[in-house]
């Protein structure tokens, strides 16, 4: 048996309401694989792992991502990107998001007021802390 680390995944089940004719699904997190490659879940009846399968109800496993546990303010960081034009641009890293597993994510707001981990921008270049860049170079007169 191998425990499940990142990424996560949970199992997916489908229920139907033939009252309502709605559907609707709930998921339980995969907590380790078996020999075999099989997802084990927790069945809450008997408190065992069983497949995840095992279910008639399932609908399939999915990577999910893992919760975030804190938030810590962004200490002056910046987030630098470039536009498909080539212009360069920064924002301001407003907190640093804490998952389950220790990862720090950075987050931006943009114009929209919408947040965002900048990483995940296709123009994105770096993150860095304006107190550790380069001075910048001398002129000579």
């Amino acid at each position: 048996m191998i425990p499940a680390n990142r990424p996560a995944y949970v199992a997916r089940y489908r229920h139907h309401n033939k009252a309502t004719d709605t559907t609707h699904h709930s998921t339980k997190p995969v907590i380790a694989w078996d020999d075999d490659k099989t997802a084990l879940v927790v069945d809450e009846k008997t408190g065992h792992l069983v497949d995840a399968d095992s279910y008639s109800n399932f609908a399939g496993l999915h990577e999910v991502d893992l919760p975030v546990v804190a938030s810590l303010p962004g200490g002056g960081w910046l987030a630098e990107c470039r536009d498909s034009d080539g212009t360069v641009w920064t924002r301001t890293v407003v907190a640093w998001n804490a998952k389950s597993d220790g990862e720090l994510v950075p987050v931006c707001v943009d114009a929209d007021g919408l947040t965002g981990d900048p990483c995940n921008d296709s123009g994105f270049l770096r993150l860095y802390h304006p107190s550790e860049e380069p001075p910048a170079p001398e002129q000579s007169a």
